[in-house]
């Protein structure tokens, strides 16, 4: 008597709609634009700090940590679109004033839109004044600290290429790459790990205390809502309290 068939274990299939939304909902909130209701993890990220304390600072202190930290160790879009505009209003010689820097977004797009040579759209200027409101009112301590997100953000930024490299490395292995190339690939990662490496290691010997210089304009504002000039007016504001 022939035996009956063993029947395959059941299989929970995922729906594959539901799936697909739950991907497509993942990706939007890795690169959405920033927004009010952000959380306090992100309020307080070093990139979002930089960003805000660049803002504070005179050209020339803006300038050196322009020239330690480069575009790509920011990792959100919409940051890293603010720290570009930053970096060419710097460039100008002008004060990396939020006013600046909102000025700047109507005319050059980020590096990695999905056309970049084209200004950005109104929506996405108003999204970048949002966000740049944000970081400016949300910077802590900008001349103290803004050396220590520097540091930070490098750190963050060589663990990711950290990362990254280690997968692409892995992928190369698997594939049908000679050894040459792999050979030529290990030595750019090598580079680029060793790039910011010695930048991370650069930051250490950093100025603590960057002097900020606010423009009248933003002195007045400052005034009006009973906010401290300077950082460190707040400290002796607070010295004279009862």
């Amino acid at each position: 008597m022939t035996a009956a068939p063993r029947r395959a274990a059941l299989e929970v299939v995922p729906d594959p709609v539901e799936a697909t939304t739950q991907a497509a909902a993942t990706a939007d909130s890795d690169n959405a634009p920033w927004s009010p209701e952000q959380t306090v993890i992100d309020q307080f990220s070093a990139e979002h700090q930089l960003v805000g304390s660049l803002m504070w600072l005179s050209t020339d202190a803006a300038r050196a940590l322009l020239d330690l930290v480069p575009d790509h160790a920011i990792w959100r879009p919409q940051a890293r679109w603010a720290y570009e505009l930053i970096r060419c209003v710097v460039d100008t010689g002008t004060a990396p004033t939020p006013t600046a820097v909102l000025a700047a977004g109507r005319r050059h797009a980020g590096s990695d839109a999905l056309q970049p040579d084209q200004p950005p759209t109104a929506k996405q200027h108003g999204e970048l004044a949002l966000y740049l409101y944000d970081a400016y009112s949300q910077a802590v301590a900008p001349a103290v600290a803004a050396t220590s997100y520097a540091r930070e953000v490098l750190d963050e930024a060589y663990r990711r290429a950290f990362d990254t490299c280690g997968l692409k490395m892995q992928e190369l292995s698997t594939s049908a790459t000679s050894r040459e190339e792999l050979t030529s690939q290990f030595g750019l990662i090598r580079g680029e790990l060793a790039d910011l490496w010695r930048r991370g290691e650069a930051a250490q010997g950093f100025d603590t205390h960057l002097q900020t210089q606010p423009t009248p304009l933003q002195a007045d504002l400052l005034r009006k809502y009973g906010l401290p000039v300077q950082p460190d007016d707040a400290d002796e504001h607070d010295e004279g309290a009862p």
